[in-house]
């Protein structure tokens, strides 16, 4: 990640691989992940703050074996959008529709809304 922009393509790597470490890396110290899904709705997201919280999250997908795939990307000068499809080992998936906000080529705020299988 150089200068102030995003390393989309960067990002992309590291969340289809999975790469905990550098994936983290692209949320801002004081970054917000808010997720809404079926055990979340819009009354109750859950919201993990801070790259501490998200990293801890981040190895738990990692442990879950699911793989991960981007597509549809739109990506602009402080935010982007892209579609995610999670494929769980038993077969189901699950899709989300992902903003993400950032600044100085970190994540300041990731939204998701997922539908699963």
């Amino acid at each position: 990640m150089a200068g102030t922009s995003f390393d989309f393509p960067g990002f992309k790597r590291a969340f289809v691989d999975q790469d905990v470490t550098a994936w983290a890396a692209y949320f801002a110290a004081d970054g917000q992940w808010i997720e809404y899904k079926h055990t979340h709705p819009p009354r109750s997201p859950r919201v993990m703050n801070g790259r501490r919280e998200i990293e801890e999250f981040l190895a738990r997908v990692k442990s879950s074996d699911v793989s991960l795939e981007i597509g549809d990307e739109v990506i602009g000068p402080d935010r982007a959008a892209f579609r995610v499809w999670c494929t769980l080992s038993d077969g189901k998936r699950i899709i989300e529709h992902v903003i993400i906000h950032y600044a100085n080529g970190k994540i300041t705020r990731q939204v998701d809304v997922e539908a699963w299988d």
